[in-house]
């Protein structure tokens, strides 16, 4: 009898694997806990805007499944496949940002201001028409993170360092604070 039962178990699991070879994972989603800051140029002269953003830390991104994957050992044989990973995108979408800087603007914005109403980005709208537009105007989930402008200059032309906060989907809050830009 043990035999029996040992030749099914095995012979379930054999073909386990032929049918995990050709098979990839729902890994269609990629999650990230880390973001940099980037400035494209840290001094900011009087006829240029300051451009800067964050990036995701590519080097310990993770892909995600779409639901539960139950393991077996049919299932544990994915790593031996070739997969393409996370090409749906972000499992968590962003839901907020919050830019500030340490030093004043200017009287409405002092320091530690959110200065969102005054930075533009990048975003796809509802027709995936990409748009142009101040930051609460513009679709977060769609948001062009890598080259985001301000668009005022500093009343007092002052050294600034910004902080992006962001949200994703799964309340997940991540920091990052761009070097010293300064304005002439």
């Amino acid at each position: 009898m043990k035999k029996r039962i040992l030749t099914i178990f095995l012979t379930f699991n054999v073909l386990g694997l032929f049918n995990a070879c050709g098979n990839c994972p729902a890994e269609r989603y990629y999650d990230y806990h880390a973001i940099f800051a980037k400035v494209s140029y840290p001094k900011v002269l009087a006829n240029e805007q300051l451009i800067f953003g964050y990036e995701i830390d590519w080097a310990n991104l993770e892909y995600v499944v779409e639901k539960g994957v139950n393991f077996n050992f049919s299932n544990a044989i994915y790593a031996m496949t070739v997969c393409e990973k996370g090409d749906d995108g972000e499992k968590y979408s962003l839901i907020r940002i919050s830019i500030k800087s340490d030093a004043a603007f200017n009287d409405n914005f002092p320091a530690g201001a959110e200065l969102n109403s005054i930075v533009t980005a990048k975003s796809f709208d509802s027709n995936n028409k990409r748009v142009e537009d101040y930051i609460p105007n513009l679709n977060l989930a769609r948001l062009s993170t890598y080259q985001m402008k301000i668009a005022l200059k500093p009343e007092n032309f002052k050294k600034h360092k910004f902080t992006i906060e962001i949200e994703k989907s799964n309340h997940e809050i991540l920091k990052a604070t761009t070097e010293e830009v300064t304005f002439e």
